[in-house]
């Protein structure tokens, strides 16, 4: 009974022991890596190590890049300075990190990189070739803001993958700022996925020059849902409203099944009253118009008066003004109501008779 309890003992003291670390499996799953370990930025600054790790100060044994990945996620406001990955002896031989953005959330309190790699480089100018590679993978949602360019920057080349459902946004929040990615990063798209820039489709190199950049997986439900809130509310809605109306059904069209049972229940009612409040809309203003139309109708057309200055003029110079003044009267008693109709219609006669 006494061993019983001593190994009881042993391993509840393993486990609480084991609980007391940062997150680090050893696991198959996660792309075949030795080691995965998760690091969430709201517990500190991260820098990542050839070897080893440091976060919020301390120091932890880590792995080589090559046979690890490291996933990071949370979220820190009001930070600078969040994720270093460093790799710049000037001997480093050259390596690859494996890193996943999930979930991410950063915002920046001072001018600085809240993400940055830095590698030692070598060769000059343009031969400079970083020594660091880095293959980032970006799932769910990410929104990554830097103060002087949209969230990463660096010196190293990155492999950019995205998630078939993932959503992310790397952006400045500074009007000053428009270096976007920065300086002599190099970012390589990998897969399918759809980059643009300010709201414009973009090659991935266009995010180096302008900003912000959003990144987005071909089947992402974040999107769509960011789509449909970008949409006023259905009391605001008008008929100028409905290309945007007509687009965010089409993105939840294109959804996958599976998409659109997960899809935000919330979301989709503000879709479907948008597009109800978009056909009542469109419903008053036919009505208005075809209103307008039938006043236009219903008003008699103003029958145009004839001016007779001229023909008083001639005949008062050939008759004087009281010929004149009688013949007047006597075209206005004889013809009151003559249109000009009337009038082509005597003139077609009397070219006829001619």
């Amino acid at each position: 009974m006494k061993k019983l309890v001593a190994l009881l003992l042993s391993l509840a003291f393993t486990v609480a022991s084991l609980s007391a670390f940062p997150a680090i499996t050893v696991s198959a799953e996660e792309g075949g890596y030795e080691h995965n370990v998760t690091l969430n930025v709201a517990d500190g600054p991260i820098r990542i190590y050839a070897g080893s790790y440091v976060q919020n100060g301390e120091e932890h044994e880590g792995y080589s890049f090559e046979n690890t990945l490291y996933t990071i996620t949370g979220g820190a406001a009001n930070a600078n300075a969040i994720l270093r990955v460093v790799h710049n002896a000037e001997d480093a031989a050259p390596a690859t990190v494996h890193i996943v953005f999930r979930d991410l959330y950063i915002y920046p309190q001072t001018w600085c990189s809240v993400v940055h790699f830095t590698s030692g480089v070598t060769g000059t100018g343009e031969d400079a070739t970083p020594v660091l590679t880095v293959d980032l993978r970006l799932e769910g949602r990410n929104y990554v803001a830097g103060y002087n360019h949209p969230g990463i920057s660096g010196n190293a080349i990155v492999n950019l993958s995205v998630a078939p459902d993932s959503y992310s946004v790397f952006t400045s929040e500074y009007d000053q700022s428009s270096e976007a990615f920065g300086g002599p990063l190099v970012l390589r798209k990998e897969g399918d996925y759809e980059v643009k820039v300010n709201g414009e489709t973009a090659e991935l190199d266009a995010g180096k020059a302008s900003r912000p950049a959003v990144i987005t997986g071909p089947d992402s439900a974040a999107l769509v849902k960011a789509t449909v809130d970008a949409l006023p509310a259905p009391t605001d809605v008008t008929t100028s409203d409905k290309d945007a109306i007509a687009e965010a059904r089409e993105a939840y069209n294109a959804l996958s099944y599976d998409k659109k049972r997960e899809f935000d229940a919330d979301a989709l009612r503000h879709l479907s009253d948008d597009e109800a409040a978009l056909a009542a809309a469109e419903a008053a203003a036919l009505a208005a118009a075809e209103a307008a139309a039938s006043v236009v109708e219903e008003t008699p057309a103003q029958k145009p008066k004839r001016n007779l200055t001229a023909l008083w003029i001639v005949l008062g110079f050939l008759g004087g003004a009281g010929c004149a003044a009688a013949v007047t009267l006597f075209v206005l008693k004889k013809k009151p109501t003559l249109s000009w109709d009337d009038a082509e219609s005597e003139t077609d006669h009397s070219d006829t008779a001619d």
